[in-house]
């Protein structure tokens, strides 16, 4: 029997979503667990992938999906490119989550996918794929935005392990075997149910709220030298260069998803993430519809029964979009003050915090030229 017929596979294009590196890094392993098996294997990061026209019908591939958990969920990015994949009926594939966990000392404090995996598989099984196996990873907590690095002594430790674990989950899909009914995979399921149980619409509301506000609490603080290396880099082409009062400074979009790329290989370390920002932003978006409901209710008397307490939650969200993102813009006008600058990047946690990005992944190895 020939040497290629007797390979559960012939190739393993592995499309990758990937921020700080943690999740790229886990491609490379995977790729050279395919190749060490004869099977070759390519990274393609997915903002240089059209779905429907790049992937493309081949004998027996093993098509993987590899992406960071965001709020318990894919990025949206790599939602969109799960939907935008074409049909394969009975092509395998596979889906592989990071996860960040965080280490202290001998403590080891594990991450979670929730539903993230889950979904990227029943997109796929909805599009005719043969689901071969999908699994989630430790990979050093990466949100910058909220927490400083990890020390490189955690980050090593945990990257080892995590690195063990690919090889390990890896072997049964190598030999042709599914991976599906996993201890891993029930981990993942009981915060799945966890999460739907006690916030329901959780999922809709990171999609739609928390990865919007988190992108408007994004700036540049007075380090910014206006290279525009955040802009070339996004992964979503997020953050714009833009020129106002004579002063060049990115501007996040509501394209972003947080991925913390930007932070994490600024060479000026001048992106910040204001907290003291984010509390005026709140206050903007949100505690000013009481006061402003009743004003508009009694000053027009065109909108009886505004403050009403079942349709007030309704006129908030109406509200708060708009709000955020016109708040948002006067905020990055008024930071060509340089003295406005410093006291936002003054109480940012993140003017503290060390960076961090995965220590093996460099810039070019996530944005490789096509």
């Amino acid at each position: 029997m020939d040497e290629s017929q007797m390979k559960p596979f012939n190739s393993a294009p592995l499309y990758v979503f990937s921020g700080t590196g943690n999740t790229h890094r886990v491609a490379c392993w995977v790729k050279e667990r395919f190749e060490t098996n004869g099977i070759p294997a390519q990274i393609h990061p997915i903002e240089h992938t059209r779905p429907q026209t790049d992937i493309q019908e081949s004998r027996r591939p093993l098509i993987t999906l590899l992406f960071p958990t965001h709020g318990f969920m894919p990025p949206w990015s790599m939602i969109k490119f799960l939907w935008g994949m074409p049909r394969h009926r009975g092509t395998a594939a596979m889906a592989i989550a990071t996860r960040g966990a965080i280490r202290m000392g001998g403590l080891h404090i594990p991450g979670a996918a929730g539903f993230a995996t889950f979904l990227a598989v029943l997109i796929l099984f909805f599009k005719g794929y043969d689901i071969r196996g999908f699994f989630s990873l430790d990979m050093a907590a990466n949100m910058n935005n909220l927490h400083p690095s990890l020390s490189s002594r955690a980050v090593t430790a945990i990257s080892q392990k995590a690195q063990e674990k690919t090889h390990s989950f890896l072997a049964p899909v190598l030999s042709g075997k599914r991976l599906i009914f996993t201890a891993n995979n029930l981990y993942e399921a009981l915060w799945s149910l966890l999460l739907f149980w006690f916030i329901p619409l959780f999922p809709l509301l990171y999609l739609l709220f928390a990865k919007t506000s988190m992108a408007k609490i994004m700036f540049a603080n007075n380090g910014c030298n206006a290279c525009g290396l955040c802009a070339k880099t996004c992964p979503n082409q997020a953050i714009e260069m833009k020129s106002f009062w004579g002063k060049t400074r990115p501007f996040w979009s509501h394209r972003c998803e947080n991925c913390m790329r930007c932070m994490a290989y600024c060479r000026q370390k001048a992106v910040e993430a204001g907290h003291s920002w984010a509390l005026v932003l709140i206050f903007l978006s949100t505690a000013l519809t009481g006061r402003i409901i009743p004003w508009l209710t009694s000053a027009t008397g065109l909108f009886p029964g505004m403050e009403n307490a079942s349709f007030l939650p309704l006129v908030k969200a109406t509200y708060f979009l708009p709000a955020l993102f016109l708040s948002y813009w006067l905020f990055w006008a008024l930071l060509r003050i340089p003295a406005v600058t410093t006291l936002f990047s003054l109480t940012a946690f993140t003017h503290y915090f060390s960076r961090f990005h995965e220590p093996d992944t460099g810039l070019k190895d996530l944005t490789p030229k096509r």
